[in-house]
């Protein structure tokens, strides 16, 4: 896992790395498989739609196409989506519709076929690797497991990996280049009957690909602005189905910012498109992500899972990877180098080594959306700009917990704080909805109930004229990530 995950992070990091890959890496530009008709036939198929696009494009010819040859699978792929969550077939079926009836274009129309179908085949990708190679493994049936994989490898092979290749043209990477040794990885693991590293590994192809669609929508947030009016409803629609194959994921890391950038998308109109504010809200979702995988790892680490703990130590490096167009080249490798580390503790069992390592890398994403806190020390930051507290933050002798003034807290999690002295309570208002602390109490009231469930670490507390509060419970219990190392804090989304 170390020496991949060092070459995934940073060509500039790579050292003996490259050696050891460089043996597993076929010099074929084509993998080592055997293919699946049928898959074989999809992506044929996919080839034969886009191809109907002419400068006589008969969209019901299109559509009808799409009926025979997709639509069924689609649908059976679409079954395995949250009920919530945005469906394949009912937005390609949208547009093709809308596009029949003159109320959308034939480039929109395009666009919806093509990059809506990469969507269907990066989940039908997804789909093999969660219901048949994952089971089979589960079950040690690697003959089975490196059938399926196959059809993992065809897929992204025949459909995704020139999406990834333009992504790497266009922000100088070389992700092709990290699928292709992470794949032949794989298939060394499978041989191997190795279904640790396996598990592990997977996660290196799954979030390079969900990299490659996050950039691929950045790409849009950029281009869109500047193109002929004429040309812009095409691109807002690639724009929007390039993202959908991302955004459950993304929402996991921030819910509001996932759904802006969908929603603007979605709107169909270009100047709802601003580069800045979906650069800075795709970022946000990554770095959730990145805390919430940090976390996790911890968790399963000290629960003795070391597999598990390697897992999500390789996912929330692998979103840290997705900010690397986003950092300057010394950020990113300072903070990939320090990923490296983190990785290589979980590796070893050493949760008090991972926990520092992982406390440096994430310095460089709290620079960029979390806060920033020193104890004892009334100067600190959020979003990488100092502010000045009334007060300082300090631990609790007593209970060991870090108290942190009411209004430190508040800008913290972006809320509205307020301190009622006549009934001793501290109310926090965030997303319309208000919490109550009382002094003195452990309690947490919410919306004007007892929470019957959660508790406070440390009752509130006074001191010198200013109300503090227990830091880790209460960014917790508003869903924030608290992290710790010799006297400082970080707290992210």
């Amino acid at each position: 896992m170390r020496k991949l995950l060092s070459l995934v992070l940073s060509l500039t990091l790579v050292f003996s790395s490259v050696l050891m890959l460089a043996s597993v890496v076929s010099a074929e530009s084509k993998f080592k498989i055997t293919e699946d008709a049928d898959i074989a036939a999809k992506i044929k198929a996919f080839t034969d739609i886009k191809a109907l696009f002419t400068d006589k494009t008969d969209l019901n010819a299109v559509k009808q196409f799409y009926v025979n040859q997709f639509q069924t699978d689609v649908k059976r792929i679409d079954a395995t989506i949250k009920p919530d969550d945005p469906k394949i077939d009912e937005n390609i079926s949208f547009v093709l519709d809308n596009a029949i009836k003159g109320t959308l274009n034939v480039a929109q129309a395009k666009q919806a076929v093509d990059k809506g179908l990469q969507w269907y085949f990066y989940f039908s990708l997804r789909d093999l690797i969660s219901n048949k190679v994952r089971p089979a493994l589960a079950k040690e049936d690697f003959n089975t497991a490196t059938t399926e994989f196959y059809k993992v490898v065809q897929i992204y092979e025949g459909v995704i990996q020139s999406t990834v290749t333009k992504r790497d043209g266009t922000y100088g990477l070389d992700m092709t280049g990290i699928l292709k040794g992470t794949i032949e990885q794989l298939l060394a693991d499978l041989a191997e009957k190795d279904a640790n590293d396996f598990n592990v590994h997977r996660q290196v192809l799954d979030k390079t690909i969900i990299k490659t669609y996050a950039l691929a929508t950045f790409t849009y947030a950029t281009n869109i602005p500047t193109k002929p009016a004429a040309d812009q409803p095409a691109a807002v629609t690639e724009g929007y189905f390039l993202y959908l194959p991302v955004y459950t994921y993304l929402r996991g890391g921030s819910v509001e910012d996932a759904n802006y950038v969908l929603n603007v998308f979605a709107s169909g109109d270009a100047s709802k498109v601003d580069k800045d504010k979906i650069q800075a809200a795709l970022q946000r979702t990554m770095i959730g992500k990145v805390s919430e995988y940090v976390t996790n790892a911890y968790t399963k680490l000290a629960d003795g899972d070391l597999q598990g703990a390697r897992g999500y130590a390789m996912e929330g490096n692998m979103f840290l990877s997705t900010q690397e167009v986003f950092f300057t080249k010394e950020e990113y490798a300072a903070a990939a180098a320090h990923a490296q580390q983190f990785a290589e503790a979980i590796d070893m069992s050493d949760l008090a080594k991972a926990k520092t390592a992982s406390f440096k890398m994430l310095k460089y994403l709290a620079a960029k959306d979390g806060t920033q806190i020193s104890v004892n020390v009334k100067t600190y930051k959020v979003d990488g700009q100092s502010r000045t507290a009334a007060s300082a933050p300090f631990i609790n002798k007593k209970t060991s917990r870090t108290l942190v003034p009411v209004r430190l807290i508040a800008d913290a999690i972006n809320a509205e704080v307020s301190y009622d002295n006549s009934t001793k309570t501290v109310s926090i208002v965030k997303d319309g909805k208000k919490t109550e602390l009382k002094l003195g109490s452990d309690q947490i009231i919410q919306d004007g109930k007892l929470n019957e469930t959660l508790k406070l670490d440390q009752p509130v507390v006074v001191d010198k004229g200013s109300s503090f509060i227990p830091l880790r419970a209460v960014a917790e219990l508003f869903g924030k990530g608290v992290f710790y190392d010799k006297g400082e804090i970080i707290i992210l989304r």
